[in-house]
């Protein structure tokens, strides 16, 4: 490859973001819209959610906006004038170097720019970091192209994702029809407590003080392995020993798993199923379904009525459903042969979204590949 390589900073100009005096922001629409992290940003661009009277560094459209800490690397396309915060750079490009190209590049080697990240309290990269970032240039022709080639890959990744959301939509809606909404019972399905339906347990954690309760013998679930897009519960990364398993809670497959205290009260009520014997923590209730409930037919209904659960919560910031009031929870009960009909669609469903899922897997692994082939400049006409 006989590309020009350069540092960001010779082809860019960039704008270190500073945070106003929050007195001065707002949620009426009142001066620019006001970014301050990776937490605004969206798929390509980010979403405006407040707004700044005094904003003290501006980004303009066009501009590559670099999330420079916690977490360090994510890039958005900036799509209006607006103001940025200490958690952005806006990098501004001039005639040598297109935005798109800049934005597959930078996005490339995110990961390598996060692991420059250090700090104390949170990883962040000094504005020294972003200007020396080293970047092969290639003539504009060229990189119009790379952008082509990229945008055509993402293009099916995005179909893939949209294809999968789809069949999630049509499970609820083969629930609603069905057995219509949890939350109002229009087919005046029999409820019964939740605490009559199946078996509860609160997890609990295994003194820490006690090295010995931790190892390798069974995984120890946190509500962060109870993923809402995602059926069975992800592997939990700790794990308790022979002798923390003695002082644990335990579940065998099949059971479902329900968040019940969350740092917001959006996250309480989210349920994954246990495909393998696990332990979890005080934040989760589990419920084994009796003979009268299919397991799969009650995992949906936690997820399509999921404010059912929502609504047992304290009023707290944190939310919070205890032992008793789970158990105290209405649940719909039609009969087990309509569940278990209910529960064959579903898996068949299921099978679909599986074999999706694998080929999201490879259409982003073959992404990344393209992408890197791209900037060494292997794909060169």
């Amino acid at each position: 490859m006989s590309w020009k390589q350069v540092v960001l900073s010779d082809v860019c100009e960039v704008v270190a973001g500073q945070s106003p005096p929050s007195s001065t922001y707002n949620k009426d629409g009142f001066g620019y819209p006001f970014f301050q992290g990776k937490a605004d940003f969206g798929a390509i661009h980010p979403s405006i959610n407040t707004w700044c009277s005094k904003p003290k560094k501006i980004a303009r459209p066009n501009d590559v906006l670099l999330s420079v800490r916690a977490p360090v690397g994510p890039t958005n396309i900036c799509n209006v004038e607006a103001a940025i915060g200490r958690g952005l750079s806006a990098i501004r490009v001039s005639g040598d170097i297109i935005y798109t190209y800049l934005l597959h590049f930078l996005r490339s080697y995110a990961p390598i720019l996060a692991s420059k990240g250090s700090g104390s309290t949170f990883a962040a990269i000094t504005q020294k970091d972003v200007k020396n970032i080293p970047i092969p240039l290639p003539p504009l022709e060229e990189q119009y192209r790379i952008v082509e080639l990229l945008g055509r890959a993402q293009a099916l990744i995005d179909k893939r994702k949209e294809q999968i959301a789809l069949m999630d939509q049509l499970v609820q809606s083969l629930f609603y029809d069905m057995f219509g909404d949890p939350l109002t019972n229009p087919k005046g399905w029999p409820l019964k407590r939740l605490g009559d339906i199946g078996n509860i347990q609160t997890g609990n954690t295994p003194s820490r003080k006690e090295a010995e309760n931790y190892g390798d013998h069974i995984e120890w679930l946190k509500t962060d392995n109870i993923l809402s897009d995602s059926w069975y519960v992800e592997e939990a990364k700790e794990k308790l020993s022979v002798e923390g398993e003695k002082k644990a809670r335990i579940v065998e497959s099949g059971s479902i798993l329900v968040c019940c205290i969350a740092g917001s009260p959006q996250s309480i009520g989210r349920a994954g199923m246990t495909n393998r014997r696990v332990a979890f923590n005080q934040q989760i209730n589990s419920i084994s379904p009796k003979k009268i409930m299919n397991s799969i037919f009650l995992l949906y209904h936690f997820r399509v009525g999921q404010k059912l659960v929502q609504q047992a919560s304290t009023a707290s910031m944190k939310g919070m459903v205890n032992k008793t009031a789970f158990s105290n929870i209405l649940f719909c009960v039609p009969p087990i042969e309509l569940q278990n009909t209910f529960a064959e669609r579903v898996q068949q469903i299921e099978t679909q979204k599986q074999a999706m899922t694998n080929s999201l897997k490879e259409l982003q692994d073959n992404f990344n590949s393209l992408s890197q082939r791209a900037f060494k400049g292997e794909l060169t006409q």
